[in-house]
């Protein structure tokens, strides 16, 4: 998958991301997501494909590096509507996830250091 070209299947991949991100939640957050939920999420799969979010300064390749990315996106930019999520844990691997939200940086280092810039 090119994630930087869009070729018009934005949508479809938008749409595989989302449900694999969903089947990879424990089921107690699963069984909490709602549409605000969802916008979020979507928008998290948009920052990967638009070059915004990286994993080791690239876009994720695997469904664990999407998951990862989606998981910090998520985590940092959901406010009290959302459902709770701890976010991606128990990362063993070396990680830096690297987004952009509200034009500020935010850089996330697993296992689990968060630095903000």
């Amino acid at each position: 998958m090119n994630s930087h070209s869009n070729n018009g299947n934005t949508g479809t991949v938008n749409h595989i991301s989302r449900k694999e991100f969903l089947e990879d939640l424990p089921n107690k957050v699963r069984n909490t997501v709602r549409g605000v939920d969802l916008a979020l999420i979507n928008e998290a799969i948009t920052a990967i494909l638009e070059g915004h979010a990286t994993i080791n300064g690239k876009a994720p390749a695997t469904r664990v590096e999407r998951f990862i990315v989606i998981a910090s996106y998520f985590k940092t930019a959901r406010t009290s509507l959302n459902m709770f999520f701890d976010g991606a844990t128990n990362i063993q691997n070396n990680y830096k996830v690297v987004f952009k939200f509200k034009d500020q940086t935010h850089t996330i280092k697993f296992p689990e250091n968060v630095i903000d810039n």
